[in-house]
């Protein structure tokens, strides 16, 4: 499998100790030049492969500037040029603007739940990171997703969230 990322699942699952689980789970994991700008000081792991857009591609990011972030439509970009299995985005609007480019969308919620189904995590664990996400770190996620987020891997068990 070969994904494409933005900044927030780099930060995001950093935050929470699960960002070198991608290495155990994908094979090729690439980010922009953009990507790692709005990175700053983060030292981005050695398995992150950063890569330039193509010149056509570079162009159209300029253009399409606007509501989305330049490391959005960058991760969109490289992962169209490179044919990547996914883009990993968190934002709403990119993930809706990445759907319109045919491109598989999956974000920070979506690598927990790969991990648990790789028994990279545990159940209780991809939970316990979610809430970790939403309660210390300002991730969003709304209430329905997150309902059936519980469902899909912890079942019919009740835990406080």
């Amino acid at each position: 499998m070969k994904i494409v990322l933005n900044t927030s699942p780099i930060i995001f699952l950093g935050k929470i100790e699960s960002l070198g689980l991608l290495q155990d789970c994908v094979d090729d994991i690439f980010a922009p030049k953009a990507v790692i700008d709005e990175l700053c000081d983060y030292t981005l792991p050695y398995f992150i492969k950063v890569r330039p857009l193509s010149d056509i591609g570079a162009a159209y990011v300029q253009g399409a500037l606007g509501q989305l972030h330049q490391g959005e439509l960058e991760a969109m970009v490289l992962a169209k040029e490179l044919s990547a299995d996914f883009v990993v985005l968190d934002d709403l609007l990119a993930r809706r603007k990445a759907q319109r480019l045919a491109l598989n969308v999956i974000g920070t919620l979506g690598l927990l739940l790969l991990f648990e189904k790789r028994s990279l995590l545990s159940a209780d664990q991809v939970w316990q990171k979610i809430n970790l996400l939403i309660q210390q770190h300002g991730f969003y996620v709304s209430s329905n997703i997150l309902n059936q987020i519980q469902i899909k891997i912890l079942g019919d068990r009740t835990e406080e969230s």
